[in-house]
């Protein structure tokens, strides 16, 4: 027994046998781990599931398996330092060609690059995580993801140009990728450019369907275009789809003339059987008396909370007489008579009640020497351009109404 052990350990003198026998011992240990691992993975326990990973990185410093889920588990938890760490060891495994990797289940240098990449994006050490990027891109110039990553980083940095230059190369290594449609049509809704912006996201819901997010950009495209009716199709979709980018679009959309509160006392302007030719003395029993004045109001309603300031500013608004089929026709297209009263151009006053979302529009009528002067209530067009609470401008295609009109309409009328 003593001679073969000699003759064992003469044959052997350096014990790499034994040595080999000790790494593949550390290797089988390592995969155990990395069994268990994924066994406390499938259970939802991640904090033993890193336990385990780190075990089994620390028996084979090498075993990439376990680096790439420490990064994506750190990642998830928030831990950026620790997914970088992770990340950066997957790196230097499979950078070095006599470590590296290559069976067919392990992640790619590409994998690891990005991985590392996005964990400095989430620390937001940008110029780390974008050298990351290129690096990945470079080294596989046909994946639209590297170029694609780098281009929304550059959004978030707010580095358009830089963006949409990526974004456009991603768009022509994915042609059908909707992801890449939704983050040009992002760049092109943060640049102002709404058009584009609103062909991108078409094609990013077409692609795409149930693509929330794009549904919301497309929304905010539509309202940059003042397409009213393309917003509410969004809004809609979103209020069935995402309530947060349902409330977050509807926040931001134009606000908009929703009607006339006829049943407000403050309303004096309106009555159901008041049209052409209509007495001044009805509005007013002072007028009467000829070569009398008397102050009238109506009532406007708001889609939305307005800017107190705007909606008070008189010069924010005009009245002029319907001449159009939104509008209806003053005098039922009668020519003016002598009789008609005349309309200031501007009210004399305007208060704005925040909890109705209500405003009253004032302004002053005179009667004639002869006492006879007649108006058309039903055909004084309202029309308002100043902005909401938020800073929003009207949306044009419903920023005037009048009595006759069943919803607001945006013909800007003139006085006839």
């Amino acid at each position: 027994m003593s001679s073969d052990w000699l003759s064992a350990s003469s044959s052997d003198p350096m014990g790499l046998a034994a040595a080999n026998q000790y790494t593949q011992n550390r290797a089988s240990y390592a995969e155990y781990a990395i069994a268990q691992a994924a066994t406390a993975l499938s259970n939802g326990d991640n904090d033993r599931a890193v336990t385990a990973f780190k075990h089994a990185a620390a028996l084979d410093p090498n075993n990439t398996t376990a680096y790439n889920y420490l990064g994506q588990i750190y990642l998830s938890q928030g831990k950026n330092e620790d997914a970088i760490k992770a990340y950066a060891q997957l790196v230097r495994i499979q950078s070095n060609q006599s470590s590296e990797d290559t069976s067919d289940d392990a992640p790619t240098l590409e994998d690891a690059l990005m991985g590392l990449g996005n964990a400095y994006l989430s620390a937001k050490q940008y110029n780390q995580s974008e050298t990351q990027f290129k690096a990945a891109a470079k080294i596989a110039p046909k994946d639209a993801l590297p170029v694609y990553t780098l281009g929304q980083q550059y959004l978030t940095q707010g580095r358009l140009g830089e963006s949409l230059e990526q974004l456009q190369k991603a768009k022509k290594l994915a042609p059908k990728d909707g992801n890449v449609y939704y983050a040009l049509g992002s760049v092109y809704n943060a640049q102002g450019n709404y058009m584009d912006a609103a062909i991108e996201l078409q094609s990013a819901v077409q692609l795409k369907p149930d693509f929330a997010e794009a549904n919301y950009q497309l929304g905010v495209a539509y309202n940059g275009l003042n397409y009213t009716e393309g917003v509410q199709e969004q809004q809609t979709i979103l209020n069935s789809s995402d309530a947060t980018l349902a409330s977050q679009l509807s926040a931001i959309a134009r606000p908009q003339i929703v009607g006339i509160d006829s049943s407000s006392s403050r309303n004096t302007l309106y009555n159901t059987v008041w049209g052409a030719n209509t007495p001044l003395w009805a509005l007013d029993s002072s007028l009467i008396t000829p070569g009398t004045s008397a102050e009238v109001s109506t009532v406007i309603q708001f889609s939305k909370d307005m800017d107190r300031d705007s909606v008070v500013n008189v010069s924010n608004w005009s009245i002029s007489r319907g001449k159009s089929a939104q509008a209806g026709y003053y005098n039922n297209s009668m020519p003016l008579s002598s009789k008609d009263a005349i309309v200031a151009p501007l009210p004399i006053a305007v208060t704005y009640n925040s909890y109705s979302g209500e405003a009253v529009v004032t302004f002053r009528l005179n009667q004639n020497s002869s006492g006879d002067a007649v108006i058309d209530p039903k055909h004084l067009v309202f029309t308002f351009n100043g902005e909401d609470a938020s800073g929003q401008s009207m949306d044009q295609t419903a920023n005037a109404i009048d009595g006759y009109a069943t919803a607001p309409f945006g013909t800007i009328d003139t006085l006839a």
